[in-house]
């Protein structure tokens, strides 16, 4: 596939790329084939002024086995840069604001006349695995157009390119989205969590500090009997609340899946203002 077609499959529904099942995790891969020179995609890669048009403000050059700092906006991400070989390979480890650490990597290769750029995220848990899948095929396509001399162009729906990866690769969403019908605003959650309706239900209900919010919100539990999928929908009476609520369903479910799993769930306020930050800064509100 050209880079040409990438694009515009990329602000398209379609899923690029592809997520693989490891025994130690998750892999997210995409491959990018561009009728370039490969030092000048490595470029577009590594050098600050260029890495700012696509990705984010690097706060200083790659450097092997030094921190370094990326502005990307609406965050931040840091890590270590674990491997730099001009003008093959890059691989950093990125960790965000809610501590949540992977590992990307960037292969440049020769191929065709042109380059073929492998780029790879692993991680050990499934957590927003298909929102960082739909997400890093909409930065790959403003590489694309950076890389052919065009300004990056507009994203596209990313809630429906998302929901399209937990289709395809039967993964289930992490993050929560605002929706309105009829005028009303509501909250919405939906979560795939491998233990049967009874147990989810029970794990659901089991905080008192939470029932509250549990039985303000319409709960719709469906299994298939290994698994149930879960659906909340807890109305907004004011939009001003939504990032706090949006949080509190967000670190509840997570620790419903932690209790599934047989572990002990532990209330963060660090994870739980993370959160908030995360849903104040416009992610999951509808465009």
């Amino acid at each position: 596939m050209t880079a040409d077609v990438d694009r515009q499959a990329a602000h398209s529904r379609v899923p690029l790329g592809r997520i693989e099942r490891l025994s130690d995790g998750y892999a997210l891969a995409f491959d990018r084939q561009f009728d370039y020179p490969r030092s000048y995609i490595w470029n577009l890669l590594t050098e600050p002024a260029k890495v700012r048009l696509w990705l984010g403000e690097l706060a200083s050059e790659w450097e092997l086995g030094k921190e370094y700092s990326l502005d990307l906006g609406a965050g931040a991400s840091t890590g270590t840069v674990l491997q730099l070989n001009p003008p093959t390979s890059l691989q950093i480890s990125w960790e965000d604001a809610l501590g949540l650490e992977s590992i990307l990597e960037w292969r440049v290769l020769e191929c065709d006349g042109g380059t073929l750029l492998q780029f790879q995220a692993r991680s050990e848990t499934p957590d927003f695995l298909t929102e960082g899948a739909a997400g890093w095929q909409q930065i790959l396509a403003a590489l694309d157009d950076v890389a052919a001399g065009r300004d990056p162009q507009p994203s596209g729906d990313w809630a429906a390119l998302r929901d399209a990866y937990a289709a395809e690769f039967d993964l289930s969403n992490t993050m929560g989205m605002l929706e309105t019908a009829d005028g009303v605003t509501m909250v919405h959650f939906d979560r795939c969590l491998p233990a049967p309706l009874p147990l989810v239900n029970d794990a659901l209900t089991a905080d008192p500090e939470q029932q509250p919010m549990v039985e303000q919100a319409e709960v719709d539990l469906r299994t298939d009997g290994a698994r149930t999928r879960l659906t909340v929908r807890h109305v907004l009476e004011d939009l001003a609340d939504a990032p706090a609520l949006m949080a509190r369903w967000h670190a509840h479910l997570d620790a419903v899946a932690v209790s599934l799993e047989g572990g002990q769930p532990h209330a963060s306020t660090r994870k739980l203002h993370a959160l908030e930050d995360l849903y104040r800064t416009g992610v999951g509100n509808p465009a």
